[in-house]
């Protein structure tokens, strides 16, 4: 095998990211692409780094032959690279490409392998909790929410097994979220609050954001479970980390309690029991 053969890859990306139009130079080197990734054994770092730049550029009308067979190709990949950041990157990037097209199934198998070359690491907690956060795109997309709760679920158990209690609030935060939106609020009560005592472990100045915002669910949460007295300390709480901070988060907090005001009365639905029926708190556990 030649020289050139051998670098093909290499070369492709060079042009690729240097092409002052790039989807017109994906259409003229089209072939050329699919014959480098076919040749990945060759150079699989270099197939990896051009997979990671082409998924992008893929035009709109590529048929779905097309993107099954870069989807192959990262498949190739992850035999023989299976901790690259760079496949990972190559992974989100087709992921989010097959999102957009509807192709959900791939989508879904994109981000289940990006997930993979994380947990293999197991070296960033924060870049496990953004490859869960992609996934659960593509699982929100498909209606599978309790695959979405999933992914919450290992976010936070990687977290607090990684000692990063920042990440454990906001997995909390989102898990309390979540319930939320399924009508759980005995549930996300629970977790929201759990958030709230993790955020003051942590101690972290910066996360005042994160915190406020985590409030604000907590306010919201304990209003629709008919607790209101509760809901506007927490909502106190959140605006007076917001207040000569950021107006404009402080603003989106008053008007969620002013849409909470307008709302009618609710009769107590009795969550808490409905939650113990349901069998505890909801969660399918890592996402498998």
């Amino acid at each position: 095998m030649s020289d050139e053969s051998r670098h093909a890859a290499a070369a492709l990306r060079r042009d690729l990211v240097g092409s002052p139009d790039p989807r017109a130079w994906f259409d003229a080197n089209r072939e050329r692409v699919a014959d480098a990734l076919r040749s990945a054994a060759d150079e699989p770092e270099a197939a990896a780094a051009l997979l990671a730049e082409v998924w992008p550029v893929v035009p709109a009308d590529a048929d779905e032959g097309w993107c099954r067979s870069l989807h192959e190709a990262g498949a190739r990949l992850a035999g023989v690279l299976p901790t690259s950041l760079v496949l990972a990157t190559a992974f989100r990037r087709g992921a989010r490409s097959l999102r957009a097209r509807g192709l959900l199934q791939l989508a879904a198998a994109q981000g289940m392998r990006e997930l993979a070359v994380h947990r293999v690491r197991d070296d960033d907690p924060t870049a496990t909790a953004a490859a869960l956060d992609d996934l659960a795109e593509t699982y929100r997309a498909q209606g599978r929410m309790h695959r979405v709760v999933g992914c919450a679920d290992e976010a936070l158990e990687t977290s607090f097994r990684h000692g990063d209690l920042p990440g454990a609030a906001r997995a909390l935060t989102r898990l309390g979220e979540l319930m939320t939106e399924v009508g759980r609020m005995g549930a996300a009560v629970r977790y929201l609050a759990r958030a709230d005592k993790v955020f003051d472990e942590a101690g972290d100045p910066a996360g005042a954001p994160d915190r406020a915002g985590s409030l604000a669910l907590l306010g919201r949460a304990l209003w629709l479970s008919g607790d209101r007295s509760a809901a506007h300390r927490a909502f106190n709480r959140a605006l007076a980390l917001l207040i000569g901070v950021d107006d404009a988060a402080a603003q989106r907090v008053r008007d969620l309690v002013a849409g909470l005001e307008s709302l009618p009365e609710q009769a107590d639905q009795r969550q808490d029991e409905l939650d113990e029926q349901a069998g505890g708190e909801p969660g399918s556990g890592p996402v498998r």
